[in-house]
């Protein structure tokens, strides 16, 4: 192997919860209820593609320019009181660096966003690449975000482990000629679902570095 490429929200960090949460009040204060089922078909999607579809989920009469400036003061407000990197995580990440190993990022959060988390948490020196959900003109999942991170690393996407957390990012990866694509398994996704898009195995956060242990 050459390198480890990891997906950040559900992956790296607890975020998804986040997101439902700060999703959820928004439908709320709209009069709308928010469930796990509608979270699952934005998950992995990047926002600019995503709010159009739970706008649709949620039959919102607004624009998309209030709705998305509420859900953004909204997810502020959420991952500044509660956001936390899962267990496990980090000794997997320095295990990899460890190994003389490249570590990637590919990520549909925008790179704002995502430099903010990955620098409140202590993350993100930890990467050598990092590609984020504005920097691609096709979200997940479209294989674009792997292919440029490929790229980027110059590495045989044959010689790559990925780690995701929804179905869109699975497909992504695979997409983008990477064999060895782990589906990361929390309370807000399907572990069926990401076997079915093409997962080898399922993992919990906390059983990463188990997973390198063995893989490296």
């Amino acid at each position: 192997m050459e390198a480890v490429i990891f997906d950040m929200d559900g992956v790296l960090m607890d975020t998804e919860p986040l997101y439902f949460e700060a999703y959820r009040r928004v439908a709320e204060s709209y009069g709308k209820p928010y469930t796990e089922e509608i979270h699952r078909k934005i998950m992995g999607v990047p926002e600019r593609e995503g709010l159009p579809i739970l706008m649709e989920l949620l039959d919102i009469d607004d624009s998309l320019e209030n709705f998305r400036k509420k859900v953004h003061e909204e997810k502020r407000r959420v991952f500044s009181e509660l956001l936390k990197e899962n267990p496990g995580v980090r000794k997997a990440l320095e295990f990899v660096k460890g190994k003389g190993l490249k570590l990637a990022l590919a990520t549909s959060t925008p790179q704002k966003e995502a430099i903010e988390r990955l620098e409140k948490l202590k993350l993100k020196d930890f990467f050598d690449v990092m590609v984020f959900g504005d920097q691609v003109k096709r979200g997940k999942p479209d294989p674009e975000i792997y292919l440029v991170t490929l790229e980027k690393l110059n590495v045989d996407p044959k010689e790559v482990i990925v780690f995701e957390d929804s179905k869109s990012g699975v497909e992504a990866a695979l997409g983008a000629g990477v064999e060895k694509v782990y589906g990361v398994v929390h309370s807000l996704n399907d572990a069926r679902v990401l076997l079915e898009a093409g997962a080898v195995q399922l993992v919990r956060p906390e059983e990463v570095l188990t997973v390198l242990r063995e893989a490296l």
